[in-house]
């Protein structure tokens, strides 16, 4: 009997052993999936409503070619403009109620709002009617979007902002691939228009008369329609979500907050007075209204694919070198961009970690800068597929030669993006690292404000520069011209205006590290 017993024993022991590295490995899981089940459930929906965005750019030369706007691109950059701009007012309104009120529900019916605008969009058959409920629906996308930043901010440790937000970044990314894709895949449209012809509106009436009006209006209807039915799928896992405790993952108040009786929210919480107090603070005033940066990346994803199958003339050529002409400028352009969404935020957040609070904020100011001269000499190169023509038809080259030259082109903007892209993940992580955390949904509402705004702009004015550029030396590639321009112009004035927010961010930084630390003790004596 105890011979039996001792060897009942020794077999759950054995089994325990030969089974503890799967116990591990489960236990593992399950807490990655319980820490981070808030996540997972409202990320789905930010690669939508990235996608969305991403949606009215990709079919540009559609709706352009649809409504005969190809002489009135100043139409189609007050559509992307005032979409931005309401889109703006709408995110710094749910920032500050996301500081207020209960953010779930708010998600919830922005959410709502942007189904219904997306789904109207999808049958309009004239330009005003898709004017009007894009609008609404880009409203509704900007009010997603700040409440969604208000809950990434509480969902991270306080020395990892840098790559939370760079994971916001790349879901965005990956968002616009998405729709990049679908768009792709329900587009029916021929690009069939004369090999040799160089004229930007010649292309698009060629558009025009090669295929039907029905099938150039499903192409780019069609895909705001499947968005829209998605993103009332996603709307579904957000009512699952579970808010999270705001200012849990602060470094000074965790110790603190992990008392469930604790609730910073009932203790601190915004004030309209608190305005006043809030943009005292240089850095804040700085980061705030410094939307240079993304005019000119509003210009860019404005015209994106306009430039690449228009001006570029990569829209009618389906050989296969065509096709790799084109991945050896993209490819590396990819690579580089997405190595330095993380690398660099990864970076400053490290530095953090050594005792650098201000890292973040002089990290971006250094990228601000950076990315300007490589973006400018890739722009430079002015390709023409169809002729195998750089620099504005000037140099003519030979098929090798013309990749070469693509790849060139493509190391410059790759790098150039390396530096750019991490500039909005810095950007928002500093704008939360200096101010408190009752104020902080607010504030990245006001950077997204102005942020939109500046792509309003951008939108507006490169669309506004392509008009501009017929009958000078850019007239067949006005797209190109306009973004040089932009550079000088736009790009050079962000970098002028990240200069005073290296000067104050210490001083900042500090101020808002002994208000916290003053608050802990407070709380403590409460407890007591």
């Amino acid at each position: 009997m105890e011979a039996q017993q001792e060897k009942n024993n020794q077999t759950i022991d054995e089994e325990t052993v030969k089974n503890a590295p799967i116990i591990k490995k489960k236990s593992l899981i399950k807490k990655i999936l319980s820490e981070y089940k808030s996540i997972l459930l409202f990320l789905p929906l930010i690669i939508i409503v990235s996608s969305d965005d991403a949606t009215l750019i990709i079919n540009e030369v559609l709706i352009v070619a649809d409504f005969q706007l190809e002489t009135q691109m100043a139409s189609f950059g007050a559509l992307l403009a005032v979409s931005q701009i309401t889109k703006a007012f709408s995110t710094i309104s749910f920032g500050f109620f996301s500081d207020k009120y209960n953010r779930k529900k708010l998600l919830i019916i922005a959410t709502l709002a942007w189904f219904t605008g997306d789904i109207i969009v999808s049958f309009s058959t004239r330009f005003w009617h898709l004017f009007l409920f894009r609008v609404i629906a880009s409203a509704s996308a900007g009010a997603v979007s700040a409440i969604a930043l208000s809950l990434l901010a509480d969902l991270f440790s306080s020395e990892d902002r840098g790559i939370s937000f760079a994971i916001w970044g790349a879901l965005s990314l990956v968002g616009v691939g998405v729709g990049a894709s679908l768009c792709s895949a329900f587009n029916k449209v021929e690009y069939d228009f004369d090999i040799n012809s160089s004229n930007f509106i010649g292309r698009i009436q060629s558009i025009r008369n090669q295929n039907s009006l029905e099938i150039i209006r499903s192409s780019w209807q069609t895909p705001f329609f499947f968005f829209a039915l998605i993103g009332l799928v996603c709307l579904i896992l957000v009512i699952f979500l579970k808010e999270p405790k705001r200012a849990a993952k602060e470094k000074i108040l965790e110790g603190i907050l992990v008392n469930e009786e604790i609730d910073y929210g009932k203790f601190y919480s915004i004030k309209l007075s608190d305005l006043k107090y809030i943009w005292k603070r240089k850095t804040t005033f700085f980061l705030v209204i410094n939307f240079f940066d993304v005019v000119l990346s509003g210009l860019l994803v404005g015209s994106l694919i306009l430039w690449i199958t228009v001006d570029m003339g990569f829209g009618q050529l389906n050989d296969t070198p065509s096709k790799i002409y084109l991945m050896l400028f993209i490819g590396p352009l990819l690579i580089g961009g997405i190595i330095g969404m993380f690398y660099w935020p990864k970076k400053a957040d490290n530095m953090v970690k050594k005792g650098n609070k201000t890292a973040r904020v002089k990290m971006a100011v250094f990228l601000g800068w950076a990315h300007l001269p490589f973006l400018l000499i890739a722009f430079f190169f002015i390709p023409d597929a169809s002729n195998l023509t750089f620099f504005n038809g000037t140099i003519q080259a030979s098929p090798t030669g013309f990749g070469i030259g693509m790849l060139a082109m493509g190391i410059f903007i790759g790098i150039g993006m390396n530096l750019e892209l991490a500039v909005g993940a810095l950007h928002y992580s500093a704008m939360i690292d200096v101010n408190l955390p009752e104020h902080r949904g607010t504030m990245i509402a006001a950077a997204s404000f102005i942020d939109a705004l500046g792509r309003a702009i951008g939108s507006w004015a490169g669309l506004a520069f392509v008009d501009f550029m017929q009958g000078t030396i850019f007239e067949a590639r006005p797209v190109s011209g306009a973004i040089l321009l932009s550079i000088l112009t736009f790009g050079i004035g962000s970098g002028l205006l990240w200069l005073p927010i290296y000067k104050y961010a210490d001083k900042d930084m500090a101020d808002v590290s002994k208000i916290l630390e003053d608050r802990k003790e407070e709380l403590e004596r409460k407890i007591k």
